[in-house]
């Protein structure tokens, strides 16, 4: 906590000389240790320097690892048109270094002066950075953090949904999907399976784009409605019911002096869960161990 206090209010002078390491390290500490007491968002704000009726560039400044100023000047160099006339393409660039600051910042849950930054994306940006390989992390981490909350998530999902069939096609991409879909609530779930079936073919023939069918269980939504919500309901009521057994410390201490415990509805939900084949492969393993015993009974 004391070395943290020393290093923070020096965050300028680091990024300056471009040791931003220091800066990263320091933010995934505070988010380990749980010390959420510093203003990170003020220090980076002056780092960058960025006026308070400019923060919607906020999200920007940090991904590209620029300054207000100077992003400032290339987004105006942007609306000139090119000498054969045709207008400029708005190019956002993204680096590494400040996706892995923005991952930190999102764990910790500092998103005041970053939501209207990532929810005011562009369709073509939000593209460009769910489908990169180093931006796209920055976006599963807000999407997945446990203390930014569900209605800022829910305003991002709203301009990303139109999109998602663009994105399930690709490696980065459809992790943001199913990421979306983990943070939306039924009416959202909803406009997503819409907009994915409506190409579906070509998402099924996608590596990506099948693996996202079928953990968003697309197939029953076809069939309805009212049949997905109803298999979605089932599948969260196992899931809380699992997680109720995992989390029930009288149990485990009832399994530690040698009470019957829980475990056989643990182990029937696991197995109501297993595919037809991994049941059969699991039979047949079985079948050659007693057979593998049955061996050595009868040479003894």
């Amino acid at each position: 906590d004391q070395m943290c206090g020393q290093i923070v209010p020096i965050f300028e002078d680091l990024l300056a000389e471009s040791i931003t390491g220091v800066v990263i390290s320091v933010i995934k500490c505070c988010h380990h240790h749980g010390l959420t007491s510093y203003n990170f968002m003020k220090v980076l704000q002056d780092a960058f320097h960025i006026p308070d009726d400019q923060t919607q560039l906020f999200f920007r400044c940090l991904m590209s690892l620029t300054t207000h100023d100077v992003l400032a000047t290339k987004i105006e160099s942007y609306k000139k048109p090119t000498l054969s006339g045709k207008p400029r393409r708005d190019r956002f660039e993204a680096t590494l270094t400040g996706s892995l600051l923005l991952q930190g910042l999102f764990k910790l849950g500092e998103i005041s002066l970053l939501e209207d930054g990532v929810c005011g994306l562009s369709e073509d940006h939000l593209v460009y950075l769910s489908c990169d390989a180093q931006s796209s992390h920055a976006i599963q981490a807000f999407l997945t953090s446990l203390t930014i909350p569900a209605n800022t998530k829910h305003r991002f999902i709203r301009t990303a949904v139109f999109i998602s069939d663009k994105l399930v096609l690709s490696p980065a991409g459809s992790r943001i999907v199913e990421a979306m879909w983990a943070a939306a609530d039924n009416e959202l779930k909803t406009a997503i399976a819409q907009v994915l079936i409506d190409k579906e073919q070509s998402i099924r023939d996608n590596t990506y784009g099948s693996i996202v069918w079928r953990n968003c269980n697309l197939k029953t939504f076809k069939m309805g409605v009212k049949t997905w919500e109803d298999a979605e309901r089932k599948k969260m009521r196992k899931l809380e019911t699992f997680e109720k057994i995992l989390n029930d410390t009288e149990n485990c201490s009832e399994v530690a002096n040698g009470v019957p415990s829980e475990k056989s509805e643990v182990d029937t939900m696991v197995k109501e869960c297993e595919s037809p084949v991994e049941k059969k492969k699991k039979k047949k393993k079985k079948r050659k161990v007693d057979e593998e015993r049955v061996v050595e009974v009868s040479s003894l």
